[in-house]
């Protein structure tokens, strides 16, 4: 909703489910920090494999799929512990720091680095924070700090809860509410379309 109202520069999201696909949001505005299931590769030659041969090969059959051109193992292109964030985070990353004035966290646990550094980054004297989640994470300053030049910087704000009632919240009070019924029943009839499909496959 955000982005066909223009005032979207980025969604960065530790989920591999790739529902940020499902809700139309451009691709170009999507950061999948730790990949998604939509695409596979081979871990050694980094060939493309098909998913849904990945897929079959680990659900039905309960093997390791392995590549047809160097016979390495094959994994959706998700990242596991250790490997390192697509290209696409770090290539954007520092541009959208210093572009951004509203940062708003949602349901995260701010544990895995070096997503969970990120609201760290922004530049405070610009970027206000806004965390909806169902406990206080992170480095927010709710209480309000000054700078070296003893300006107060901009207070975070921290609202205490289950994070889609926040949007469904902060929906309504932007007037925006019917927009949101609109892109959740769109987004649901996507996902029932998609596993539709992945039903016929298997």
């Amino acid at each position: 909703m955000l982005a066909s109202k223009g005032k979207l520069l980025r969604v960065y999201t530790q989920n591999i489910d790739g529902l940020e696909v499902l809700a139309e949001l451009p691709p170009d505005k999507i950061v999948e920090c730790h990949g998604h299931f939509r695409t596979a590769a081979c871990i050694d030659c980094a060939k493309s494999a098909d998913i849904d041969s990945v897929v079959q090969s680990i659900t039905k059959e309960g093997k390791a799929p392995t590549c047809d051109k160097c016979k390495g193992y094959v994994k959706p292109d998700i990242v596991f512990f250790g490997e390192g964030l697509p290209n696409r985070f770090h290539k954007l990353l520092r541009p959208d720091l210093q572009q951004a004035d509203l940062l708003i966290i949602l349901g995260t646990s701010l544990q895995v680095a070096p997503v969970s550094m990120i609201p760290d980054l922004v530049n405070r004297n610009v970027c206000k924070r806004v965390l909806l989640n169902r406990e206080l994470v992170g480095n927010l300053d709710i209480l309000g700090k000054t700078n070296k030049q003893n300006k107060k910087l901009q207070q975070d704000i921290f609202h205490k809860g289950d994070c889609d009632d926040a949007i469904v919240t902060l929906s309504q009070l932007m007037g925006w509410d019917d927009e949101l019924q609109e892109l959740h029943t769109k987004t649901r009839v996507n996902l029932k379309m998609k596993q539709e499909q992945n039903n016929k496959k298997n």
